[in-house]
């Protein structure tokens, strides 16, 4: 038996723990919400890759809704998805009411690591970042600073990282990599 599950496309990450607004436009946008909805297990978010030719990266994020609203002005809907965990894809089909699937795997979820003195940056800017965007803080009520995977996650989900760094850095057993790819970021004055 395959594993399918539906998917929405995306142009920005969202990881475990983590949460996301997310604008259904009405149309076909919206049907594919709706079929998504239908699932026992969730749906699947994957970032929208610009830069290669299928568009679609290989890892995406199995979410559920956690709250929804309509909009005032359109009649689309504004929901807050929770990412529970990151599944690779084997393969995709369009199913015959337009829905997408993928055959997928999961990924096992980073092990939880304490920060340690040096690492304390990735949190005392995220805490700045939360300080200065209020409504990107509210997101998170369960804050996890000590966290190290939480907070790269985090910084992966906030900063403009190319879809297949993002990609690659997701793709491991660990948040190491991660983590030092943002603390070079944070230490290169360029």
């Amino acid at each position: 038996m395959t594993n399918l599950i539906p998917l929405l496309f995306q142009k920005r990450h969202v990881l475990p723990k983590g949460k996301m607004p997310m604008r259904v436009a009405p149309g076909s946008q919206m049907e594919a919400f709706k079929h998504a909805l239908n699932s026992d297990i969730g749906f699947g978010v994957c970032m929208i890759d610009d830069s290669k030719s299928s568009h679609c990266s290989q890892i995406g994020t199995r979410v559920t809704v956690e709250d929804l609203d309509t909009s005032k002005n359109d009649g689309a809907l504004i929901v807050t998805l929770y990412a529970h965990e990151n599944f690779g894809i084997k393969s995709l089909e369009q199913h015959s009411n337009g829905g997408i699937f993928a055959e997928f795997h999961p990924l096992p979820l980073w092990p939880e690591i304490k920060i340690d003195n040096d690492q304390q940056l990735l949190a005392d800017k995220l805490q700045i970042m939360f300080d200065k965007y209020p409504e990107l803080a509210g997101l998170h009520q369960h804050k996890e600073f000590n966290n190290l995977s939480w907070l790269c996650q985090r910084w992966l989900e906030i900063l403009p990282v190319p879809a297949q760094e993002k990609q690659a850095l997701i793709n491991t057993p660990n948040c190491f990599n991660t983590c030092d790819y943002l603390m070079s970021m944070m230490l290169d004055p360029h």
